[in-house]
């Protein structure tokens, strides 16, 4: 469709507008559900810009997939990044390390 999907954490600096798909199963009683969580992650003037697309919610695997490569269609993201660590994303060139 036009978008990538990898599953993981980014190996290089981000250089474009890029989706951070993250999905995680509870167990409720005798239930299980699945979470997820949307992040938009583009290069800013010195770190990151992060901004939260879909709070915590409960959306099964594939219905969430579909939503994620659907906004990634109507912004200029290319690529999805499924559970990856936002936390580990390599700095952005220029950005200082504190």
């Amino acid at each position: 469709d036009g978008v990538q999907v990898i599953q993981g954490t980014p190996k290089v600096p981000l250089t474009e507008t890029t989706l951070f798909l993250k999905l995680w199963r509870i167990k409720e009683g005798q239930q299980e559900r699945t979470r997820a969580t949307l992040f938009m992650v583009r290069p800013g003037l010195g770190d990151y810009v992060v901004k939260e697309l879909i709070p915590d919610m409960e959306l099964e695997p594939q219905a969430a997939l579909d939503k994620t490569i659907a906004i990634a269609k109507r912004g200029d993201a290319k690529v999805v990044y499924l559970n990856a660590d936002l936390a580990r994303i390599p700095k952005p060139r220029g950005a200082v390390n504190a």
